[in-house]
């Protein structure tokens, strides 16, 4: 007897059971996990970034304002010295460089000052206060007897900044080094002229008294250097010899003393 092949039941495919429609809620969220979500990651990182620049700006300006306090609790030039050590990327670094030389040169360490004034040139070329840098050089170089220098100085810096706040003090420090160098009627005509440029300028008075005492050495120097009056010369007295008359000299550079009668 022969077994008949059985047959395996056939299995007839399921199908898949239809996704559930989604509902107004799940389609919002769905819609914001697409668009909205990385919107607001990425304002979220911009946030992020934003305190983080305010709290580094707020950091700067403590430490500026840090700063700020000790410099103007500063009294002895170490101390100045250490805001600029401790805070050289302040705004008051080179405010603190300018004090330390003015310091300097308050305490005759004209070396110094001017030294520090030329590092100040050097690190803050930009600085709205780099021409009070150059003024002071000139004043250190007048202070320590170099005045050919510091004339020179002062005309350049009064030539090239006409209209600067310190032109001022660079034409009366021009008129002080002629008067240093005995050249009293060059001084005279520097304070004249300014004076009349600028009839109101607050100068004014401190250029009018240095010409009232340039025109008083003036007047010294000029009576120094005229002729010495002379007497007129009498007849020689009768009997005396005219050899033993004393010959006048009229050359007030060299006089000379009566001749020894013989």
């Amino acid at each position: 007897m022969v077994d008949e092949p059985k047959q395996e039941p056939q299995v007839e495919p399921v199908a898949a059971p239809e996704k559930a429609p989604q509902t107004e809620k799940q389609e919002l969220m769905a819609l914001f996990r697409e668009h909205v979500q990385p919107v607001l990651i990425g304002l979220g990182i911009g946030l992020a970034l934003l305190l983080a620049w305010g709290a580094y700006k707020n950091y700067k300006a403590s430490t500026a304002m840090r700063a700020s306090q000790m410099l103007m609790s500063s009294r002895s030039p170490e101390q100045i010295q250490q805001v600029i050590n401790q805070y050289p990327s302040t705004p008051a670094a080179p405010i603190a460089m300018l004090t330390l030389a003015a310091q300097y040169f308050q305490s005759g360490q004209y070396d110094l000052a001017q030294f520090t004034y030329a590092q100040f040139q050097q690190k803050y070329p930009a600085h709205p206060m780099a021409l009070a840098a150059e003024i002071g050089k000139a004043q250190c170089l007048e202070a320590s007897g170099q005045l050919d220098q510091a004339l020179a100085s002062f005309e350049a810096f009064a030539s090239a900044n006409p209209g600067h706040f310190l032109y001022a003090p660079a034409v009366l420090g021009k008129g002080r080094c002629l008067m240093q160098m005995g050249r009293y009627a060059e001084a005279k005509a520097v304070y004249e002229d300014y004076v009349a440029a600028n009839p109101d300028s607050g100068w004014v008075p401190l250029a009018d008294s240095a010409m009232l005492f340039t025109d008083k050495e003036l007047r010294a120097q000029q009576k120094k250097q005229s002729p010495a009056s002379v007497k007129p010369v009498t007849s020689p007295a009768a009997g005396v010899s005219s050899e033993a008359s004393a010959p006048l000299n009229l050359s007030p550079m060299f006089p000379s003393e009566p001749a020894a009668a013989r």
